[in-house]
């Protein structure tokens, strides 16, 4: 029993390391998987943002992260973000680039996508660059979006309507809690992943264990046994080190 407990013990100790590993590879400690999101209006206007607040989150704002670290004086305004990336829309008219959905921006740092829906709205996702959205993750994000734009219609239609702008505030107070399971959903599947990876890695190592020792043996049946042992594990370690090159690829 005390065995058990023992290999049960290290066994949850590893897939506790697996586990940071994968957190601060992606640099989750600092940058969750989705920074924030801005839904606007096709002329730019700001409608909600889903972000986190220091206050509330060791995360902090969009524009907390699109900013150096030398110019935490510079104020950020959404409402000129969402501005700018407006005018890809337009200008994709301009040079006859018909029916565009999606564009993404991608940088060392951070990557923005940005999806347009009903021809009339932006959906701005700031992303963690070490992310990319799968196809799925990306559909339920639209869905949700869609859902609102379609129950609300009337709401950001006259945004700046008061009664307008009481409703958008609760969706917005929503859509916070919404990010936030968002993220820590992106991260449990990227912890899952690194440690399905991690098992795949044994077995298939454990597999080579064998065929690598028995070589070994055959072809030097006179070296001494310590020698051929430190040379298996030598080939182990190399073609673990291999093998998780290859199976670590970033995904959501």
């Amino acid at each position: 029993m005390k065995t058990y407990n023992k290999v049960q013990y290290d066994v949850n100790v590893i897939h506790e390391k697996i586990n940071e590993i994968a957190y601060f590879s992606y640099d989750f400690n600092k940058t969750p998987p989705v920074i924030g999101i801005i839904l606007a209006d096709i002329y730019g206007n700001a409608l909600m943002v889903f972000e986190y607040s220091l206050e509330e989150s060791s995360y902090g704002p969009i524009k907390s992260y699109l900013k150096s670290e030398n110019d935490n004086q510079i104020e950020i305004d959404i409402n000129l973000i969402s501005g700018y990336l407006s005018a890809f829309k337009s200008f994709s008219g301009e040079i006859n680039i018909q029916n565009l959905e999606n564009l993404e921006i991608g940088g060392s740092n951070i990557k923005v996508q940005i999806h347009f829906l009903f021809d009339q709205y932006m959906i701005i996702i700031f992303l963690n660059s070490n992310i990319d959205l799968s196809s799925r993750r990306k559909a339920g994000i639209m869905k949700y979006f869609e859902e609102k734009l379609v129950k609300y219609e009337t709401e950001f239609k006259h945004f700046n309507a008061a009664k307008s702008r009481e409703i958008i505030q609760i969706l917005e107070k929503n859509g916070k809690y919404w990010l936030k399971n968002l993220n820590e959903s992106l991260i449990q599947s990227h912890r899952t992943n690194c440690l399905q990876r991690h098992l795949i890695i044994d077995d298939l190592v454990d597999g080579f264990n064998s065929i690598i020792h028995k070589e070994l043996f055959e072809y030097l049946p006179n070296a001494p046994e310590d020698i051929l042992d430190n040379l298996s594990r030598e080939i182990d370690n190399k073609i673990q080190d291999r093998l998780f090159e290859n199976l670590t690829k970033k995904n959501d």
